[in-house]
């Protein structure tokens, strides 16, 4: 067996990884997003009233859409691939 499968493992690296989530949530909280990271990301326009949510606020209103809460409580790889399902489901939606 592979150490790093090891539960006891695997709890250490999630707590270490909440631990470096939550400073980087308080970091981020004193970076200023100028507008071409809010208004239009990779191209997409982002609606006016999502450019100025903040990181709480924006996981709120995705929770919103979901069959159930938690979207905060993601980690951000998590996220991505939850992002990489919902973008494939609307490409293959418009085929």
């Amino acid at each position: 067996m592979k150490p790093w499968n090891n539960s006891i493992w695997q709890f250490l690296v999630k707590w270490a990884l909440w631990i470096v989530g939550t400073v980087y949530i308080l970091i981020e909280k004193l970076r200023h997003y100028p507008n071409e990271e809010r208004d239009n990301i990779l191209g997409l326009h982002i609606d006016d009233d999502l450019r100025e949510k903040t990181r709480f606020d924006l996981c709120t209103y995705m929770d919103s859409g979901f069959p159930r809460n938690g979207f905060w409580d993601l980690n951000s790889t998590t996220k991505i691939r939850l992002g990489a399902q919902l973008m494939r489901n609307i490409l293959l939606k418009d085929k």
